[in-house]
This record gives C-alpha cells, structure tokens and sequence, in this order.
C-alpha cells in the first residue's frame, strides 16, 4: 500500500514498486531496521525479487546477509540457488560480449540509430545485473547518437531512474530539466517530470516546491516503468507531508486536498490524507499524534529518511504558529493540551520560535500567558509625525518655487502657429 504501512506489510509495500526499486527499497530496511525479524523478512522477500532480474552478485550477497542475521536462531535461512546463480552468470557474459560484438559492428558502421540501440542494449543488460553505475555510462553515452526528441525524452527519464537507483539527486533535477525543454512531451510525461522534480526538492529540503510539484503528478500518468524512480503512493505522502511543513492552510485546503488528480493519489494513502485534514481542522494532537505514530515507518524510506526530523519539526512549528495566530494572547496551558505535551515543553518550543522570529510575541513566563506583540506606540507615533512634518516641508517648498517661477515667467513658453 505506502511506506505508511510498511512495518505491517512488508510484501504489499514492495509490490507497489518495480524490481529494482523493490530491492533497492527492501536492502536499505536491512541496513537501517533495528527490527531483527523485520530485516530478516526483508531479505528474504529482496531474495525473491532478484531473482526476477540477473543479479547473481546481489543475491549471493544478500544471501549470506540473511544467513548472518539468521545464526543461531530457531528456523533455518533460504535454501541458496546456486544453479540458478551459476546459469545467470554464465547467460550474461555471453549475452555482454554478444552486445559489445553488435556495438562495435554499429561504430564502424556510423548509422546513429544503431549505435543508439546498441547502447540501449548493455544499458539494459546493466541494470538488470545491478551495475547501476555502469548502466549510466552506456546511457550517457547514447545520449550523444539520439536522432529525434522521443530518444532523447527516452533516455533522459532512464537517467533520471538510475540516478534515483543510485541515489544522486542532483542528476535528476539536471536531466528532468533536459526531458522538460524536448519537444516530444505529452500529459504522461509531465507526471513522471514534475515527480522527479519533486524528489530533488524535497530531498533538497526545498519542501514548498516539492509540494507544488508532487501537487501536479496524476496517478495513471506514472506507469509501471517509473515505479523503480516513485509511485502514486510515494506522491501523496511526500506531496503531503512537504505541503504541511511549508505551505499555508489554505494552500494546502486548495492545492492537494481539493485537487482531483492529486486527490486520487491522496485516497490510496489514508493515513497521510487523515493527518492532512485534522491540520488543516485545526486538530494539531491528533495529527502530530498519527505523524509521530508513523514516523518510524517514515524513517525506513529510502529518499525520505534524511528529512523525516525536519519535516515533523517543521510541521510542529507551523501548527503552533497557525494556532496562536487569531489570538491576542493565549494560556500556554491551553496550547500544551493542544499539542499534547506539558506546559514547559510548550514554553520552550514557543521561545525557540520567538527566537527565529518564526512568532511575533513574547511570554509571560509567571502566568503562563502568550501575548502578541505590540508595537511601540510612542514610537510608531513620533515616527508619522516627522514623516507628515517633512511631507509638508517638501510640499510647501515646492509651491513656494512654482509661485517664484510664475512671478518672473521663467519657464517653457509653447509659439502656436497662426
């Protein structure tokens, strides 16, 4: 279903996914799940999925991974497929040096289109082994023999995958730019542009365009291809969770919660659409109480996990700004049942705030008060006093040099022809 989920169901959550985004997702809850029995059954399933591909180097080593966490328990680990690991290996270096035979045959021919195709070929080959880095020299490559604007949207998406494979981000903000400009783009390709402009934003932690661009990926445009890069699942929560953390309760209400296309993604992730809507219900306990709820959920996601603690830090902050905002004062004790947390803890997060400047108010600490605050009114008033004082100084010395200009018929006179 999403990563919202994905303690619970491991096997649903990879199945959104293709192959290799499956794998590369179920590898890193190995590396990062403190959970023994959630790594185990990890590996297990990432076992499976490489199979579907012709990674034997993966699957030997994921095998004596799963081995390792598997000592001295009770079950005994896989049974490893040595024959198929031997069948693969031997199928792939024949099916590389046949490529390579037909990419020299294509240079020495000088026809483009063959040597494009013939790049296509060992690229493929490439990521289906899990050589991702090899994968993106023959792509990169290929780019410099692409005859028409489709192979060349073509191959910019295929980087933009390898490059969420590889986990480079800056390549496809870089590439995603390059499919925007081709002239061959339909509405489909627009989804997959705008969902790979917004995993750089928000891994960039630039959440306000992430939000605007997760905001106009529609659900069918994806495809299955694109589900190795994100799916529709992987929209809606980054689109949600981007928008709450930086943009306003009217934009959230009007951009992602009442925008039909982003809606549909939004229906497939309940969890994240509840929250959505309690912040924008002003029911902020019971949003940060579901967010913190899944936020060991969220940490296991291989391109959100570095800005999970900022982004519920960041929505936190923004519901407490949001809360205080209609009030001229308010009892911390009211806002500390609000946030479900005590009153010091309140107190030290609003003067935290006050100290970015994030709150324009200051507390008082004795009765537990939160005040706007006010302007220095003296001030503000001497300040309009001399600002309407010199308007009419300038004012009247101007008039004053006009009359002087008009007593000596000093200026521009206009000769009218008779």
């Amino acid at each position: 279903m999403s990563a919202t989920i994905l303690a619970d169901d491991l096997e649903t959550y990879v199945g959104q996914y293709g192959s290799h985004g499956a794998v590369q997702r179920l590898l890193f809850v190995m590396s990062t799940s403190e959970d023994k029995a959630l790594k185990i059954e990890a590996g297990k399933l990432c076992l499976d999925m490489l199979k579907r591909t012709t990674n034997a180097k993966g699957y030997t080593e994921t095998y004596n991974a799963v081995k390792e966490l598997m000592e001295g328990g009770d079950a005994a680990p896989p049974q490893y497929d040595s024959v198929w690991v031997e069948a693969t290996q031997k199928q792939t270096n024949i099916l590389k040096d046949l490529y390579e035979q037909d990419l020299h045959q294509a240079k020495a021919s000088q026809i483009k289109e063959n040597i494009r195709n013939c790049h296509a070929q060992l690229t493929n080959l490439c990521i289906e082994q899990g050589d991702y880095t090899s994968a993106l020299k023959y792509v990169s490559k290929s780019r410099e023999f692409c005859t028409d604007a489709e192979a060349v949207f073509s191959t910019c998406m295929t980087i933009i995958k390898l490059s969420a494979l590889l986990q480079q981000y800056t390549s496809i903000q870089s590439f995603a730019s390059k499919a925007q400009h081709t002239p061959f783009k339909d509405e489909a390709g627009n989804s997959k542009i705008q969902a790979a402009y917004g995993l750089f934003y928000m891994t960039s932690g630039k959440y306000r365009n992430a939000a605007l661009s997760f905001a106009q990926v529609k659900q069918q445009d994806l495809g299955v291809a694109f589900g190795d890069v994100v799916c529709a699942q992987d929209v809606a929560l980054y689109g949600v969770l981007c928008g709450l953390a930086s943009l306003d309760r009217g934009e959230i209400q009007s951009k992602l919660l009442e925008c039909s296309h982003f809606r549909e993604c939004l229906d497939l992730v309940p969890q994240i659409r509840d929250i959505a809507m309690d912040f924008c219900s002003f029911k902020y306990a019971a949003c940060l109480v579901a967010l913190e709820r899944l936020r060991g959920s969220l940490s296991l996601d291989v391109h959100l996990h570095t800005q999970v603690t900022e982004l519920c830090s960041q929505i936190r902050s923004k519901g407490i700004v949001q809360y205080f905002a209609p009030f001229l004062s308010v009892s911390l004790h009211s806002m500390a049942e609000a946030f479900n947390t005590d009153v010091d803890g309140i107190q030290s997060e609003v003067a935290q705030l006050v100290g970015k400047r994030q709150l324009d108010a200051k507390i008082d600490s004795h009765k537990k008060i939160l005040h706007v605050r006010h302007a220095n009114q003296r001030r503000s008033t001497y300040q309009n006093a001399m600002r309407v004082s010199q308007d009419f100084v300038d004012t009247t010395q101007a008039l004053v040099l006009r009359m002087n200009l008009l007593k000596h018929d000093f200026g521009v006179h206009l000769v009218r022809k008779k």
